[in-house]
């Protein structure tokens, strides 16, 4: 265990190291002008909108904020944001800095490429035990209640009908030799952590598993073609799966991880923080009620979501309506790493992970109308 765990902090380390030397390196080598009406230092521009003629009103500042987006499940708050109008409502310029594969965001938003990441819990604690000095600011993902039914779990996985694995049947047939193969969008996110508490459920450890990094969209191929035996997808991925059938629900995330299954944060570095507060504010107020309204309406935010994967069908995550945060909530992804063997009891402490600099913020509503349905530009 204390080898795994070593590897482990080794990996994310590099990882940030050198993808911050390299963003060094590059804006060495750039232009230091910066855009008309856009601030040219940080990473964040703040620009200015024009008053009316004659008018004496002081003109609103906009705080332009870059993410990395995806074509999957995290894109949803993104899209509702742009595209009905929250950003802009809370005078958000947003950056779509491009799609990035799930294990290089975290050094992205280090090394000063992104703003603001979407990270699970297990990963923003390998992003401060790397040595980066970030944050969580609210809360972003959910986990339903297993009453509800209009929402849709944070994460299935799923194997053919034709499997032989059942909860009923895992263990013996992990005892039996079968060591199976299970597919994960990355390591070191909600997908091994959580399929190793499943295991952990039936007494078996990561070591009785082969995980496979695979992203989501390619793992329904795959399990259909007989080279994972377990898919682990998220909603618009195991929507679309599910639809075109011939698979089962062998778990979901509630059954791994209980209510704090789909858990997640945003997170800012604490310089960028430092240097643009109100940035940050107007962001989580504008983040939050494009996540409230996708929960509000999860048929037309799954539209929305299925429109720009390009899928015959999806559906978004659930979101927290609060965004509070919290230690009791953090502690079992903290227990879940100790058991795991990545981190040492007591080595880090749930209240050490987020700022209640923007608690205020935390409040229980529903978002309000969008302010453009049918924006033009």
């Amino acid at each position: 265990m204390t080898e795994n765990r070593t590897k482990h902090l080794v990996l994310v380390a590099c990882i940030v190291l050198i993808v911050a030397l390299l963003i060094i390196i590059a804006g060495c080598t750039q232009s230091t002008n910066g855009t008309t009406g856009t601030a040219a230092s940080g990473a964040t521009g703040t620009t200015v909108s024009g008053s009316p003629s004659g008018s004496t009103a002081a003109p609103a500042a906009q705080y332009t904020i870059r993410a990395n987006v995806d074509k999957d499940c995290t894109a949803t708050p993104w899209l509702v944001g742009e595209q009905l109008g929250f950003f802009k409502a809370n005078n958000i310029n947003f950056v779509d800095s491009g799609s990035l594969d799930w294990s290089l965001m975290p050094a992205s938003l280090v090394a000063g490429k992104t703003d603001v990441y979407d990270a699970e819990i297990n990963t923003l604690i390998n992003l401060r035990q790397g040595g980066a000095d970030v944050v969580g600011v609210v809360r972003s993902n959910a986990e339903p209640a297993p009453t509800d039914t209009i929402h849709s779990n944070h994460m299935h996985w799923l194997v053919l009908n034709t499997s032989a694995y059942t909860p009923e049947t895992i263990k013996s047939l992990v005892a039996s030799g079968h060591k199976p193969k299970v597919a994960v969008g990355a390591l070191g996110i909600c997908a091994d952590l959580e399929t190793q508490a499943w295991f952990r459920q039936y007494n078996l450890t990561k070591d009785d598993v082969e995980f496979i990094v695979m992203p989501d969209p390619d793992q329904e191929a795959a399990l259909r073609q007989g080279q994972i035996d377990i898919a682990v997808l998220h909603p618009p991925f195991y929507t679309a799966a599910q639809q075109h059938g011939g698979v089962r629900v062998l778990a979901t995330s509630y059954d791994a991880f209980g209510s704090e299954g789909g858990y997640s944060v945003l997170v800012f570095t604490k310089e960028f923080i430092q240097k643009n507060p109100d940035a940050v504010r107007a962001f989580i107020k504008a983040f939050k009620d494009s996540e409230r309204w996708s929960n509000d309406h999860p048929a037309e935010s799954g539209n929305l979501l299925k429109n720009d994967i390009g899928l015959s069908g999806a559906a978004s995550h659930y979101y927290s309506y609060t965004g509070a945060i919290n230690d009791s909530d953090i502690q079992p992804w903290i227990d879940e790493m100790v058991a795991d063997g990545d981190l040492k009891p007591g080595e880090v402490n749930a209240t050490d992970l987020y700022t209640t600099e923007f608690s205020d913020l935390w409040v229980n509503e529903t978002a309000p109308s969008p302010i453009d349905p049918h924006p033009t530009g």
